[in-house]
């Protein structure tokens, strides 16, 4: 079976469960692993993969030279120990690691597909030295986005519309116990928000619409994450005296994030774009997940959250950034609770529909056929 050597940042981080969604259920291409970094992998093997240990190499001197203009240095590594390998394509995972890989890839002279997740098309520190984006698009065989906002960012950097592809996001249904939800009208509300703890996550926005006064029903927030913002957002908590009603867990494993997932009512994830420009690109990961086992969804009308969810069905969307909007979505879903059974119900067929990691790995693969020839 041919491999697909996958070049990553490192391998891998507990917020990038969907690559791995994607790696372990690969069918007709070895996935090959190539990373400059090795974490977390008790919580994501790889058997029917190869993890590949060879050191990266970046010279002093091109450091030096990267600094000087404003660019990344270029990440090489020792292709003798690769050619022997049977290697029909190689993937790069984000903007960064094909601008730092563009070298390395030209000269190994196999296909080229590169994957954009995000803030690699949106933070504006990034874009300003990613110089090497005109030639990461001309060498490259495919650019794959997660829907129709990636793709429109892609294009605006001077992308050829004809190299991109939409690859969604994608869950396996099986691993999402599905319970329809359901209240009674005098227990808390269990809201539930998952992610790094960065602006464009937007859980400010989502304190301080659980501050307004206009919300007149019991309830809890747990948040699970962590980051820098942290102590910003406990001290938020704080002021608005949310604290007794905002559980702070920092981060959790996957499996301790099904079990909040199955014991939660509602999903809280206010996505919007950061002050540096940074925004999702295309949707958290935890939106499917949560439609998937049977959560209705208070998010934004960001990026390509609305193409991951059903608005008005699996869904409550508001403007981003606005805590006034979002908070009449929360008095709203605890008006038409009788609604959250069958908004459970629509969120599980859209992600049974569209994105099923089965169907999408062959979507996937079949991009590889086509670039490998």
């Amino acid at each position: 079976m041919p491999g697909c050597l996958h070049l990553l940042n490192a391998y891998l981080p507990r917020t990038e469960t969907f690559i791995w969604q994607n790696l372990r259920r690969a069918r007709r291409y070895t996935p090959l692993v190539l990373a400059d970094a090795w974490e977390n992998l008790e919580a994501f093997p790889l058997p029917g993969g190869e993890l590949i240990r060879l050191k990266p190499s970046r010279p002093w001197w091109s450091r030096v030279n990267a600094r000087l203009s404003g660019t990344y240095a270029p990440v090489r590594y020792p292709e003798g120990a690769l050619r022997t390998r049977d290697i029909a394509v190689c993937h790069a995972h984000n903007g960064f690691r094909a601008c730092v890989t563009l070298g390395f890839a030209t000269d190994f002279g196999k296909p080229w597909v590169v994957n954009f997740y995000g803030s690699d098309l949106s933070q504006a520190e990034f874009l300003r030295r990613a110089r090497a984006y005109p030639r990461v698009f001309r060498q490259s065989r495919a650019l794959l986005v997660e829907g129709p906002a990636m793709r429109q960012r892609l294009l605006e950097l001077g992308a050829p519309a004809k190299k991109i592809r939409i690859q969604r996001i994608a869950v396996d249904p099986a691993e999402y116990p599905f319970r329809e939800r359901s209240w009674d009208g005098n227990r808390e509300i269990r809201l539930l928000f998952v992610g790094r703890m960065v602006e464009k996550k937007g859980l400010a926005v989502g304190l301080q619409a659980l501050a307004d006064r206009r919300l007149d029903f019991p309830w809890n927030l747990t948040v699970v994450g962590d980051g820098l913002l942290r102590p910003q957002l406990e001290a938020q908590a704080e002021r608005l005296n949310l604290s007794k009603r905002v559980d702070f867990l920092g981060m959790r494993s996957l499996e301790e994030t099904r079990s909040l997932m199955e014991s939660c009512d509602l999903l809280l994830q206010p996505s919007h774009t950061g002050s540096d420009g940074d925004g999702e690109g295309g949707a958290p990961t935890i939106i499917l997940e949560a439609q998937a086992c049977g959560m209705p969804v208070l998010s934004t009308l960001h990026d390509d959250i609305p193409y991951v969810t059903v608005p008005e069905r699996s869904a409550w969307l508001a403007p981003e950034g606005n805590a006034d909007a979002l908070a009449e979505n929360l008095r709203r879903a605890a008006r038409e609770a009788s609604r959250w059974a069958g908004m459970g119900r629509a969120g599980r067929a859209k992600i049974e529909a569209d994105h099923d990691v089965v169907r999408e790995i062959e979507a996937l693969e079949r991009c590889y056929d086509e670039v490998s020839g």
